[in-house]
């Protein structure tokens, strides 16, 4: 057999419903109203699509290497320029590490914003996008994040939260290489606060993406790691621009839900926690 059946990754139930199906697996919506999938691909299967951004026939038969989005860059300076102008503005050097770094989008762009004397650095398990982001010489490692990095003071996760199992795990080592008074920021969606699956506009991306949060779990989760919520930023991702994109895929053959522009109650999610003293 190469799944197994879980319990809620967020709160240890085991009493769960089914809310929606793709590439023959499901997403079960447990009764804290977390969602993800169960059940789900056997850990050593997990661990080999991170590494190699394929997953075995028996995992779904899926490419997730992707490719780099230049425009990514652009954005997320934008974004970090305006979300930690108080770093920029004080001056001081930091150490920001980027864990699940992908092709570098965020080193970039962090590299761009942050005072003189700073250090980016990321880790990407992936090898192909470490690969690729080390080719165009960025400061990037091909590994996870483990609690004996050396200390930073930021660390920061994009489009990373669905891909782990165990996200309690996670933060705890972010916390392990935090200075006092560090900071975590996380970008991702609040899919568990979508009633209905025909609400969100894209594919789900199964068995690539394991986990899907609402608000409430990302402040629970950042909570019992001993972080205090610093800001929240919420964005939708249903604009025009995606619409199109949903009907090209839609065309192709992709899972994927086609819907009016900005109608739909998924935002992508960008919060700000630092440690507790």
């Amino acid at each position: 057999m190469s799944t197994e059946i879980i319990k809620c990754p967020y709160c240890g139930s085991g009493n769960f419903k089914k809310w929606a199906s793709e590439r023959g697996f499901d997403v079960v919506r447990c009764e804290c109203r977390f969602l993800y999938v169960n059940p789900r691909p056997l850990a050593d299967l997990i661990t080999d699509a991170v590494k190699t951004g394929v997953h075995s026939e028996e995992a779904g038969n899926l490419n997730a290497v992707t490719r780099r989005i230049p425009q990514k860059v652009r954005r997320y300076e934008r974004l970090l320029s305006e979300e930690f102008r108080d770093l920029r503005e004080a001056g001081r050097p930091i150490y920001w590490l980027d864990v699940g770094a992908g092709f570098g989008e965020v080193v970039e762009a962090v590299s761009q914003i942050l005072p003189k004397g700073s250090t980016v650095k990321g880790l990407e398990p992936m090898k192909p996008k470490a690969d690729d982001a080390k080719r165009r010489g960025l400061n990037v490692e091909e590994d996870y994040l483990r609690p004996t990095h050396e200390k930073v003071d930021l660390v920061s996760s994009f489009d990373v939260f669905s891909h782990i199992p165990d996200y309690h795990d996670f933060l705890r080592n972010v916390r392990a290489v935090l200075k006092p008074g560090g900071e975590v920021f996380i970008q991702t969606g609040n899919l568990a606060d979508v009633e209905d699956r025909s609400q969100f506009p894209d594919e789900l991306g199964l068995p690539d993406h394991l986990t899907f949060a609402g608000e409430s779990h990302l402040k629970g989760f950042l909570d019992t790691a001993g972080f205090d919520v610093v800001s929240i930023r919420k964005e939708p991702l249903d604009t025009a621009l995606h619409s199109v994109k949903s009907l090209v895929k839609k065309a192709i053959g992709r899972e994927t839900v086609v819907a009016l522009p900005y109608t739909s109650p998924y935002r992508q999610i960008f919060i700000r926690g630092r440690l507790r003293a």
